[in-house]
């Protein structure tokens, strides 16, 4: 904002530092932004007020959550980015670590309310809370304050959910009510399974009346052989849909730092391969609680249950329309009809509206609570948004971990709040039954335990009277997933971005995928066309409801999704800018080593930013390890820019025409490279001559010797590889491995692309042709377990999928402008 002054700005972020007694070092404030941005999803209001009490600007809000943030030394850039709380701090900055932490809270409406009460009263009592004459022996009133707040809202048990759906009553409530509140809850509930859980509530009923007393110390004896049990974290686990209850995918629990190159924090590694089973993920275990023994010892047990797992973990990918886990025609039938009765019947209309959810939505119970109808978008939160012609849209967010540089350029402009379009019919309903207050919560009743079992009983009662399979809340839910994974009718990327529904399947594809606000709509309209037919063809007439109606929110036409996707004017700046340096650093006749030097850098430039684009190769250093990976007469590369031991993310992908001849004219490049360096550097002709000539030594492998090879080759900075800089030094020259910023800096006077935002426009514009899912997961290398194209189980036919792409991405490159440059020396 260039009416903002530097110093203003320094004032203002030293006031907001002050404000939240943040540590000297600043370590973790990415997590406080992260904070207002989850909870602003929940509670646009609660984010308001929290951003008013920290005295947090609306522009550093802005420009911090909208940017990635750079510097060039990596202990400050380590420390913005962490996540843990150093040893400490606890004491030293207590309330520093409630903000901190956020990220491991339960977060509803109500407790997003509750959050924003306690920071407001924080400071109005922080005297209090800091009189020693109140503080204990080993710990002031702050710090209890805050450290039972911070497990409170972590706790994920019963008593303490119940809490976090149901105080405070209203936005508005004081602190003297909400203390009420608390402690009449303590008073109606007699027993406590885990002390602990009263004890946190008791000290927030002691907070937010702020009547703290003197501690009164009790020596308590305590035998010194005493045993306390060790405490193990729960490891990160996500439901694997179509695979059993009791399974699980387990992911990484440490947040990484994201690139600032476009790489999603989460696509550094494989997507993980484990899973866990027989686990209660949906609650933390009992400190005191004893481990199961009952270990399998034999060998024999172990491998028949590894096998069954993997077995329900690749069905799970591998689901036909025949599923019996999916809604077939006859039951969508059965079940819409009923629904459209019991939404004429006013004591089963919230109910009714909470199935509706659940199969258009995709979503849980817990999730549809934190949804509400709303009419000002000056306020806007997820839910239902009234227009004033009385339209009804869904509202939700979409961000992403990466955020682009402001020094990017030529990059797709993105907005991060989508409308999709609601059911006229489903509108009316929710409209119906909010009765003369419109706005607010779309469910009235707080308990999700309620609502879950009303659900389950008219489920079953409605299944008893039906001849089909039962119709559970988990195939409801999961309904979308499902049909999706049996058809391929369109990538779930779009209803992750229309309904915020992280599914696994594309935790990491969400970062890549940039889409039109209208084409996006046309998909949604394209799924539920389908799911209408399907039943048509049952039922022999159309449904008496449309589930989805095509309209759009905004006739702009805006792009949400990956802010690194470039537009195609910036890819044909690119070329241009890197066609001119390969011009203008033309060698003269006598070939002097200064203009051999300069011009195979800029053909290697123009080669290597090609393949980027036209493989989805991610941002890394040395692609291409070898021409071995490269097969020039089927079309196709073999690709480990990310991997593991097992080479589990070892892919094959499809190759444009005009990349192939490009590579096969660079290969000849290097050949005549190496002759005219010969007598002045024999040495580095000798390393090229092994990158030419490396067909001939590989075909001669064996299995053990090429697993070895490729080990050593695969993505490596130290292996030299056909794509590297030449480098003066002294009398010599030296070869460098080609890096990502040296990529990126080639042409940064021209125009400065970030090194990913080839794979960014390549998933994007894949999508925008319509091509199958599977097609694009297997060019991207964005598969889960049970899903890589290359496993013995795998049917996919390598060889038809390339035929397919290719004429795809032939178009693509003809649509920026890439063309085969011949080098003057070959």
């Amino acid at each position: 904002m260039p009416q903002i002054g530097k110093d203003e700005v320094s004032e203002d972020l030293e006031e907001f530092v002050e404000r939240i007694f943040a540590p000297e070092s600043l370590g973790g404030l990415k997590q406080i932004f992260q904070m207002i941005v989850r909870i602003r999803n929940i509670s646009f209001h609660s984010a308001q007020s929290i951003m008013k009490d920290l005295h947090l600007p609306t522009y550093i809000f802005d420009a911090l959550h909208n940017y990635s943030f750079h510097v060039d030394d990596r202990f400050i850039s380590n420390e913005y980015h962490r996540t843990k709380y150093q040893k400490g701090w606890c004491s030293e900055y207590p309330f520093y670590v409630v903000l901190l932490k956020s990220y491991e809270y339960n977060l509803t409406i109500k407790s997003c309310e509750l959050f924003a009460a306690f920071i407001n009263h924080y400071f109005l009592v922080l005297d209090t809370l800091r009189d020693k004459d109140l503080a204990r022996e080993s710990s002031t009133r702050e710090e209890d304050a805050c450290s039972n707040f911070r497990l409170f809202m972590r706790t994920n048990v019963a008593e303490l959910n119940f809490v976090r759906e149901t105080i405070p009553n209203s936005t508005g409530d004081p602190p003297t009510a909400i203390a009420r509140q608390l402690d009449q809850y303590l008073d109606s509930k007699e027993t406590w399974t885990y002390q602990p859980n009263k004890n946190y509530l008791r000290t927030l009923c002691h907070f937010f009346t702020n009547d703290w007393k003197p501690a009164k110390h009790k020596c308590r004896k305590r035998s010194p052989l005493d045993r306390v049990p060790k405490r193990y974290a729960d490891p990160t686990a996500i439901p694997i849909v179509g695979a059993y209850d009791d399974i699980f995918a387990l992911i990484p629990d440490e947040p990484l730092i994201p690139s600032s190159e476009g790489l999603n924090e989460d696509d550094h590694f494989p997507a993980q391969i484990f899973v866990i089973n027989n686990r209660d993920v949906d609650s933390k275990r009992d400190k005191t609680e004893l481990l199961d023994t009952v270990i399998p010892f034999n060998r024999h047990v172990q491998n028949r249950k590894a096998i069954d797992v993997t077995a329900s973990v690749r069905r799970s990918h591998n689901m036909g329309i025949q599923n019996t886990q999916l809604l077939m025609p006859e039951e969508l039938n059965f079940l819409i009809g009923k629904l459209i009765e019991l939404g004429n019947q006013p004591a089963n209309r919230e109910m009714t509206i909470v199935i509706w959810l659940m199969l258009l939505l995709s979503k849980s119970v817990k999730e549809i609570q934190s949804l509400v109808v709303f009419t000002d978008l000056s306020s806007k939160q997820q839910g239902l948004y009234v227009d004033e012609l009385g339209q009804g849209w869904w509202f939700f967010y979409v961000s992403h971990s990466a955020k682009a540089k402001l020094n990017n350029e030529g990059l797709r402009e993105i907005k991060e709040e989508v409308f999709t379009p609601c059911p006229v019919f489903l509108h009316k309903l929710i409209v119906a039954n909010r009765g003369a207050k419109l706005t607010g919560p779309i469910i009235k009743e707080k308990d999700s335990k309620v609502i879950y079992r009303l659900v389950v009983r008219k489920l079953k009662k409605l299944s008893d009277r039906h001849a089909s399979g039962r119709v559970s809340v988990r195939r409801l839910v999961n309904f979308i997933s499902y049909y999706l994974n049996s058809t391929d009718v369109i990538d779930s990327i779009f209803i992750d971005y229309s309904y915020a529904v992280n599914m696994y399947t594309t935790r990491v594809a969400r970062s890549y995928a940039n889409v039109s606000d209208h084409f996006r709509s046309e998909q949604l309209d394209k799924l539920w066309q389908n799911v209408e037919q399907d039943i048509a063809k049952y039922t022999g007439k159309p449904l008496p409801i449309s589930l989805f109606e095509l309209r759009h929110f905004d006739q702009a036409n805006s792009f949400i999704g990956s802010s690194f996707t470039p537009t195609n004017d910036a890819i044909s700046t690119l070329i241009n800018a890197l066609t001119a340096k390969v011009s203008a650093s033309i060698p003269s006749y006598q070939h002097h080593i200064n203009d051999i030097v300069d011009y195979h850098n800029a053909f290697t430039a123009y080669t290597a930013w090609m393949l980027l684009f036209g493989t989805g190769y991610r941002a890394a250093w040395n692609p291409l390890p070898t021409f071995a990976l490269f097969l020039p007469s089927l079309n196709l590369m073999g690709i480990s820019d990310k991997d593991d031991s097992d080479f589990s993310h070892s892919r094959i992908v499809a190759v444009p025409n005009i990349l192939a001849s490009q590579l096969k004219e660079y290969k000849r490049h290097l050949g005549c490279l190496r002759s005219i360096l010969r007598v002045l550097m024999p040495k580095l002709s000798r390393t090229i001559d092994n990158i030419v000539d490396v067909d001939q030594s590989v075909l001669s492998f064996n299995h053990s010797q090429a697993s070895q090879w490729y080990r050593i080759i695969r993505n490596s900075r130290k292996e030299q590889g056909p794509f590297f800089f030449l480098y003066r030094q002294g009398n010599s020259v030296v070869a460098k491995n080609l890096s990502p910023s040296e990529l990126v800096n080639y042409c940064k006077n021209e125009i400065q692309l970030p090194a990913n935002a080839g794979r960014h426009w390549l998933k994007s514009h894949l999508l925008e042709k319509n091509i199958c899912p599977e097609l694009i997961n297997f060019q991207m290398g964005h598969w889960q377990a049970g899903e890589v194209p290359l496993g013995h189980y795998s049917a996919l036919s390598h060889i038809e999928a390339i035929n397919e792409l290719v004429p795809v991405l032939d178009e693509l490159f003809a649509e920026v402008g890439w063309k085969v440059l011949k080098s003057v020396i070959s």
